[in-house]
């Protein structure tokens, strides 16, 4: 049972993150400060843009990986191809990988397994019509060679050869795989429900 005249603590805590501006907000007195609060928001005229900009970004890290959301390089480039194209596709993909062990040199090699390599590119690109894509940004996340990232960045940019296609990898995250993540921008047919 609720004691009356225990007072219940209340409190506000905001934070806004926008690209070029960002602050946190503590008070104890909330009925006070959200008409300031209110004031700043309105001083700041945030135009429409900036609103769908983090609007997608936000629909962004509910899709993709969180090697891909944390990787600021590759979060640079999206919000600067978002500038440019507002439509967009997500595609997601494993690769298995084999780990090859030289117990004479001490030595382990991880490499994704060629022949898969085909068929999980045809499943990230399929529905997605090839002509309408733009640009592209592919992340590889996995310790994969050098050789292998080119095997699979040139595989995809087979599917998608008029694509300004940049490509970005993290490291493992414990996972014997490789995951390979796309955001493909272009003008897209619409989508029938």
């Amino acid at each position: 049972m609720v004691n009356e005249n225990e007072r219940v603590e209340e409190f506000l805590r905001i934070k806004i993150d926008l690209p070029s501006f960002q602050f946190e907000i503590f008070s104890r007195d909330p009925a006070a400060s959200l008409p300031e609060l209110r004031r700043i928001l309105e001083s700041l005229q945030l135009d429409e843009q900036v609103l769908y900009e983090e609007f997608v970004v936000q629909e962004l890290r509910a899709a993709l990986s969180e090697g891909f959301i944390s990787n600021q390089q590759v979060m640079t480039a999206v919000k600067k191809l978002l500038k440019q194209e507002e439509d967009y596709r997500i595609s997601r993909v494993d690769i298995a990988t084999t780990a090859t062990i030289d117990l004479d040199q001490r030595t382990r090699e991880v490499r994704v397994n060629r022949p898969n390599v085909k068929r999980a590119v045809t499943r990230l690109t399929d529905g997605i019509d090839p002509a309408a894509v733009k640009h592209g940004i592919v992340h590889i996340q996995g310790n994969v060679t050098k050789d292998d990232k080119v095997l699979i960045v040139d595989h995809i940019h087979r599917c998608m050869p008029t694509a300004q296609l940049r490509a970005f990898q993290s490291g493992a995250q414990g996972s014997e795989q490789v995951t390979v993540e796309c955001i493909f921008f272009g003008e897209f047919p619409e989508e029938e429900d």
